[in-house]
């Protein structure tokens, strides 16, 4: 039963990047300079994706039509930029991709863990809510938007408002995916160093140590450290290659999250606008356009909430590596199984597990709280200027 429930775990991860590899390949992601075809294929993408939705930016900005209170407008300008930039920066680290993600030992690793079903369930439906649950909800927007604004236009425009923002997403959905995968896996190793835990500490019992022989003891602890030594290496692989991975993405989720700052701080900028407009200006409140920028403005907050809490997830597992280890009494124990246990133990220590792209900030549920500092700073600023502005009017 065991082993059908991990084939299944391991189809469910496979199926989930085997889709976001699909999504990247037919979007031009992975540009692959031994493979000419499809070199031309991302690079035409790349062109065409420039030089239309560029050329828009720069018809808008001619006609005076950028509105920078305008969250569904500004949200659609940066991401738009962010899709230009992933595509150039995928195009210069093509061969790095290529390298790292070749020398992943993703199913190798996931063969050795039993992952928990419940948690792996809710990660995946995280994964689906963030990758097709936003874009759905984003493209129910746009559609009530342009019946409000524009009837007479096709819905084939929502879908043209819409790829941009799938797009320049991609990258940081591939990056929440992977971290899925590690979570569920350090989740497996500490169930197995639990399960170490508990079984070395009974051994240290008086009664134990009176009813095993010393042979018997000595070969059990051989295996458990031979055990702990294959945890130890499944632990490092995890270590290195989330970090290079991390390396590799750390561009794309800083311009994510600067997308998700501004998009809070114009839709936060917004609601306050319209309703000074009501209170001060006399004019009708435009709740529609209050419930759009809402919209716009709870995806920005989930998504940040989402990553830090993931990411938090993750660092609170690797201390709970530590915390394990540190709990095995190792009074009475083999010299080969207590040298394995400080082995792995200085391994976690040195390795101090930590999600910071680029080195600037350190990705966990402190993120959220450093968001709304900045958005609050920011929405002081403008709304002391906006009304310094209307009391100079009257």
């Amino acid at each position: 039963m065991t082993s059908s429930i991990d084939v299944t775990h391991r189809r469910m991860v496979k199926v989930l990047t085997i889709t976001l590899i699909l999504l990247m390949t037919v979007f031009g992601l992975l540009a692959n300079r031994y493979d000419s075809l499809y070199l031309a294929y991302a690079i035409l993408w790349t062109i065409a994706f420039a030089g239309i939705y560029g050329h828009q930016i720069y018809q808008d900005y001619i006609q005076g039509q950028i509105n920078l209170r305008d969250a569904v407008s500004l949200y659609s300008y940066m991401n738009i930029t962010v899709a230009i930039i992933n595509y150039v920066t995928q195009m210069i680290m093509n061969d790095t991709v290529a390298k790292t993600m070749s020398q992943v030992p993703l199913f190798q690793t996931l063969k050795m863990f039993h992952l928990d079903n419940a948690s792996l369930l809710r990660s995946i439906a995280m994964a689906l809510v963030k990758s097709v649950g936003f874009p759905l909800i984003l493209e129910t927007t746009f559609i009530l938007q342009q019946r409000r604004l524009e009837p007479e236009l096709s819905l084939i425009w929502t879908v043209y408002r819409l790829l941009p923002l799938i797009i320049s997403n991609l990258l940081n959905n591939c990056y929440f995916g992977a971290m899925i995968v590690v979570k569920e896996i350090l989740k497996a190793i500490n169930v197995r160093l639990e399960s170490h835990r508990q079984q070395v500490n009974i051994m240290q019992r008086e009664d134990q140590l009176k009813l095993n022989t010393s042979f018997y003891r000595m070969q059990r602890f051989c295996s458990l450290a031979d055990e702990l030594d294959r945890l130890a290496d499944r632990y490092i692989v995890i270590y290195v290659h989330s970090d290079k991975y991390l390396s590799l993405m750390s561009l794309s989720i800083i311009l994510s999250l600067i997308c998700n700052l501004l998009g809070m701080t114009v839709g936060f900028y917004s609601l306050y606008y319209a309703l000074a407009d009501t209170f001060l200006g006399s004019k009708p409140y435009d709740g529609l356009g209050a419930l759009i920028n809402l919209v716009f403005l709870f995806i920005s907050l989930t998504e940040i909430t989402m990553l830090a809490h993931l990411c938090n997830n993750l660092l609170v597992a690797t201390r709970r590596t530590a915390i394990i280890l540190q709990e095995m009494n190792l009074q009475h124990a083999d010299c080969r199984y207590r040298q394995a246990v400080h082995s792995f133990t200085l391994l976690v220590t040195l390795t101090k597990f930590k999600i910071r792209p680029m080195g600037l900030y350190e990705l966990d549920m402190q993120l959220i709280i450093n968001v709304f500092s900045a958005v609050s700073s920011f929405l002081l600023i403008l709304i002391q200027a906006d009304l310094s502005h209307r009391f100079k009017m009257y």
